[in-house]
């Protein structure tokens, strides 16, 4: 097994690196020009990513083989730009730019074919779908019907088939789809109130808009919608600038759950040992903390970390070993790698320059359905800022060691290790 990501130096640009099993890193492109890799997925064996070309191509699909050899695997047009890669019915779908300039979707088979798969022209630009999501043996997404209904659901069935599912006013551009209950749920406008509201794709494929909460006038919003014991949990709004926790029961109910302050919002949801774990305003204090939705249904204030007066402040947390790891605020050295234990307890973990800001270097990517946790060999690696090597390789060990792994590009730039994919 071998992990990959993508890295900047100075002369190259941003090549491909390999993560060897013996944790040496190798840099393991350079063309000649920044190769840039994008959005690294895992299918058929082999990793695929967007990256550039030295001809009229510009931006084309490579492959990553088993064997660590690298093609460019496509010369579309002069930009294909391939995105939002997902893993479906046996193929990898992503949308990318046609050579008449309007983005498509496209389909790479298990055979290696790369094959246009749509000729929607959208509002002019294309179908352009994104935020691809696998429900029910269909692929859903976000797509481009017409300069009239503007971004509507799209299905993409397990036939081949591409269908436009909804026709909801001008603009519904559903966001955010979270797969529960046998059901998928989405943010979705309402153009006749001009209000976001949480909608329903039933498992018999009816779309049901679900809530009609004013909230601050611009509808409830419904965002960072997380699974946790048998209910969607999400932050939604119940007026101007307040933002509260809401509750979606498996019975279909919706209730705002918590009532705290004059503006919550919670975010970074992340499930970790039988709780749901947030980011929340303290609004008393004006202060960032850690708050806890227990198995119980109660919520906790779980720090009052002073952090840089705005609280600790606690971003990217990432379950690993047996602990949740997140970046919060100290006093005076900024941003530092803090655990919290099973046993609850909250500790500052590293006291590195005066910015640590430990990202995982999977989190960088920002392309979840596509791109693992960045756990390899037993330990999780970060991109972190070295007090005088800029954003660089670090890893955390499942002893707890934190070690600053590799200077990839001596000097002060640092060389911002980002995206992540296994192979082998």
């Amino acid at each position: 097994m071998t992990a990959w990501f993508n890295a900047f130096s100075t002369g190259s640009g941003v090549q491909l690196y390999k993560l060897g099993n013996d944790e040496s890193v190798t840099k393991w492109t350079d063309p000649g020009f920044s190769l840039n890799p994008s959005d690294l997925t895992f299918f058929n064996n082999a990793v695929w990513f967007g990256g550039d070309t030295a001809t009229a191509n510009g931006d084309q699909l490579y492959k990553l083989g088993i064997d660590g050899s690298v093609t460019k695997w496509t010369a579309i047009g002069t930009n294909l730009f391939p995105s939002d890669m997902t893993v479906f019915n046996n193929a990898l779908w992503f949308d990318g730019q046609n050579p008449a300039s309007q983005f498509q979707l496209y389909k790479l088979g298990i055979d290696g074919s790369v094959t246009k798969w749509t000729a929607n022209p959208g509002a002019g630009g294309g179908l352009d779908p994104f935020n691809m999501t696998v429900f029910n043996d269909a692929l859903w997404f976000n797509g481009s019907a017409s300069v009239a209904e503007g971004r509507q659901l799209f299905k993409l069935g397990n036939d081949g088939s591409v269908t436009k599912w909804t026709s909801i006013g001008t603009f519904l551009n559903p966001t955010d789809m979270t797969v529960f209950n046998n059901a998928l749920w989405f943010n979705g406008i309402d153009t006749t109130t001009n209000q976001v509201q949480l909608y329903k794709l039933g498992f018999d494929s009816s779309v049901t808009k679900w809530t009609a909460n004013p909230g601050s006038g611009g509808g409830l919003d419904p965002a960072n919608m997380t699974v946790f014991n048998d209910a969607l949990w999400f932050d939604g709004f119940v007026g101007a600038g307040n933002v509260q926790l809401y509750k979606l029961g498996s019975d279909g109910s919706v209730t705002k759950w918590t009532s705290i302050g004059t503006g919550l919002s919670p975010n970074d949801l992340t499930v970790f040992n039988n709780a749901l774990w947030f980011n929340g305003i303290d609004t008393t204090t004006n202060q960032v903390q850690l708050y806890k939705l227990g198995f119980d249904g109660s919520v906790t204030k779980w720090t009052a970390n002073p952090g840089g007066g705005g609280g600790l402040d606690p971003l990217n947390m990432t379950v690993f070993n047996g602990a949740l790891w997140f970046e919060g605020l100290t006093p005076t050295h900024g941003f530092q790698l803090f655990k919290l234990g099973n046993d609850g307890s909250v500790t500052q973990w590293t006291d590195i320059g005066t910015g640590l800001a430990p990202l995982p270097v999977s989190t960088a990517a920002g392309d979840p359905d596509s791109t693992p946790l960045s756990t390899f060999n037993n330990a999780l690696w970060f991109s972190a800022n070295n007090p005088t090597s800029g954003n660089e390789l670090y890893k955390l060990g499942a002893d707890g060691s934190f070690t600053f792994w590799k200077d990839i590009n001596p000097g002060a730039l640092g060389s911002n290790p980002h995206d992540w994919a296994l192979l082998g």
